[in-house]
């Protein structure tokens, strides 16, 4: 599937220690964008906690260093198993 369509769609995910982030867009730089927004997010929640822990919980300009961002594209109106389109 072409990374760029307007007939699909782009899911990023990201596996933490403790948690899956996703973040879905039209191509893979809007879905990398939403996901990190929500590392974001998580991570202020966090620090506002435990600021205390600010230089050990990276901030989403450092959270490919630590983890891997897998992107899953599908096209809409299909079906799917375990990432195959299957119709």
């Amino acid at each position: 599937m072409n990374n760029e369509t307007s007939l699909g769609f782009v899911v990023a995910e990201m596996n933490t220690h403790h948690f899956m982030f996703r973040g879905a867009g039209q191509d893979r730089n809007t879905a990398r964008a939403a996901l990190l927004n929500a590392w974001r997010a998580h991570r202020s929640a966090l620090l506002a906690r435990y600021p205390e822990r600010s230089d050990s919980i990276p901030d989403e300009t450092k959270m490919e260093q630590h983890f891997k961002i897998y992107y899953l594209e599908f096209e809409l109106d299909a079906g799917y198993r375990d990432g195959e389109r299957l119709v």
